[in-house]
């Protein structure tokens, strides 16, 4: 602009010499409108300039991570809710209007575990198995909490489990082992980058170093950290000043109740949902936030080969998430949702014989595997360590009968055929005749063989059929809403979502 200017004003005063007062005036007037045009200009300028940059940053970023939550638990879910009505005909974040394909293998195996896959999602890092905020060499790698706290954001986790479990933990923590959980629960203390932190409570090694939930509890309050159990406790947070850790509301559980065990009162997912957006949003609207939201419990579910457990542990994922698009209503141009899993557990199947599902079926459950034991004991006569209690009455096979009967619901709602009757006959003959109890443990569980067949045989008549209680290597669905969503079409695998993160946030 200004070269133009000089230009027009050199010609002015060449022409001064030689021309008219009049051609003077002429000229005058036509740098008087060659500059007001020019002062315009940059105006015009900046304004397609922010056309062709796009949509702005986003301010407030939840990070959804459903453990072990793969493509058939989610629409095995969602079959449920459709034939029963116990649940959204549709689970919310399968309407999302970017949806793509990730994988999530680990640095070392096809399969990954927990450790490893949540790093990849923290961090955007491969690493080992087991390895927790390191990569391969050992070496800490940052999580995009650290990131977006450098930012001048806020950040913070919330989980169904303990707090310093592997997936939360990825995003504070670094350990060679994932169960080093007194030094996680030591970094999350000290990871002021954290600024609110939600879950059943710490994990610890007790029976290695005699440390509780408890005595990190007590380190925390020492530090300045607010801690808090249940939501009677921590009521408004967005005035609270300092970081805030909200637990269960039983100081005794470290992970909460499956879902289909709590009652009024209990602390849900949800209620951690809600705290931590008070609480953030409440100290950081201005910079923006980001907050990782696991749904841990999914995985425990889908490790005990438990089809009912599980789609209700889904289905409160996806009530967690109804509180997130309650908040996006309020601010839908700055907001990016992301839900995707670790990996899948269980090698789920839908369908069943003649291509036939039946997840009515399934509607008799209403307690978890783990309640259903605890009541089997009681029945069976026996403590928590399986050993006989005093006065101890054994139940027959018929009392046996009408307790799958009552909680499962064998031979009333369905059909057992007489080659599985002769197998629970066999098992009831080795476990109170002969008194050698079969036990079949899972990652999280130990149960009674026959409450483990009779939810795997009740499953399997519903359309739920169960390849084993591990992790599979199958790829997992990505679900993207928010105005930057078309961003992540490119992502396809668990690593690439955290660097596409930092690059639309702009952090």
């Amino acid at each position: 602009m200004f070269v133009i200017a000089a230009v027009a004003a050199d010609f002015f005063d060449n022409q001064s010499h030689k021309s008219m007062n009049n051609s003077k005036t002429l000229l005058r007037l036509t740098l008087v409108s060659i500059l007001s045009v020019l002062v315009l200009l940059p105006a015009e300028a900046r304004k397609k300039a922010k056309t062709v940059e796009g949509p702005q940053p986003p301010k407030y970023i939840f990070y959804m991570i459903g453990d072990g939550m793969g493509f058939n638990e989610v629409y095995g879910a969602q079959n449920y809710n459709q034939v029963t009505g116990d649940g959204p005909e549709y689970i919310n974040f399968t309407q999302f209007p970017v949806r793509t394909v990730i994988t999530t293998f680990s640095a070392s195996t096809l399969v990954t575990d927990s450790a490893a896959a949540g790093t990849a999602l923290a961090t955007g890092v491969k690493t080992y198995n087991n390895g927790l905020g390191v990569d391969p060499d050992h070496k800490p790698v940052n999580s995009v909490c650290y990131y977006a706290h450098q930012a001048g954001m806020g950040a913070g986790v919330a989980t169904t489990v303990g707090v310093n479990h592997a997936t939360p933990a990825a995003f504070f923590g670094h350990a060679d082992h994932r169960n080093e959980y007194d030094k996680l629960a030591t970094q999350l203390i000290e990871a002021d980058f954290i600024d609110f932190a939600a879950g059943g409570g710490f994990l610890n090694e007790v029976r290695k170093t005699g440390r509780d939930s408890k005595y990190f509890e007590d380190k925390s309050k020492e530090a300045g950290i607010g801690v808090f159990h249940g939501k009677e406790q921590w009521g408004n947070l967005s005035n609270y000043n300092g970081r805030v850790f909200c637990f269960n509301v039983d100081p005794a559980r470290t992970e909460l109740k499956y879902a289909m065990d709590q009652k009024p009162g209990d602390t849900n997912l949800s209620d951690f949902v809600k705290a931590g957006i008070d609480y953030l949003y409440g100290h950081f609207a201005e910079k923006g936030f980001v907050f990782m939201v696991e749904g841990g419990k999914i995985d425990g579910a889908g490790h005990g080969d438990d089809a009912a457990c599980n789609i209700k542990e889904t289905n409160d994922f996806a009530a967690a998430i109804d509180v997130v698009l309650a908040f996006y209503d309020k601010h839908p141009d700055e907001t990016l949702i992301l839900v995707t899993a670790d990996h899948e557990t269980g090698g789920l199947q839908l369908g069943a014989g003649q291509y036939e599902m039946h997840p009515e079926l399934l509607k008799v459950r209403k307690l978890s595997e783990d309640e259903i034991n605890r009541e089997f004991r009681i029945l069976a006569g026996v403590g928590a360590d399986r050993r006989p209690l005093p006065g101890r009455k054994v139940p027959t096979y018929e009392q046996v009968k009408e307790f799958l009967g009552q909680y499962i619901g064998l031979w009333k709602t369905i059909e057992v055929d007489e080659d599985q009757e002769a197998a629970f006959r066999e098992m009831y003959h080795n476990a109170f005749e002969l008194d050698e109890e079969e036990i079949v443990e899972s990652l999280y569980s130990t149960s009674n063989r026959i409450v483990s067949d009779a939810i795997m045989y009740a499953d399997k008549k519903a359309g739920y059929q169960w390849s084993h209680g591990s992790h599979t290597g199958s790829p997992l669905g990505l679900y993207i809403k928010g105005a930057v969503a078309t961003e992540f079409n490119v992502v396809t695998d668990n690593s690439l979502i955290v660097p596409t993160i930092r690059k639309v946030a702009k952090f």
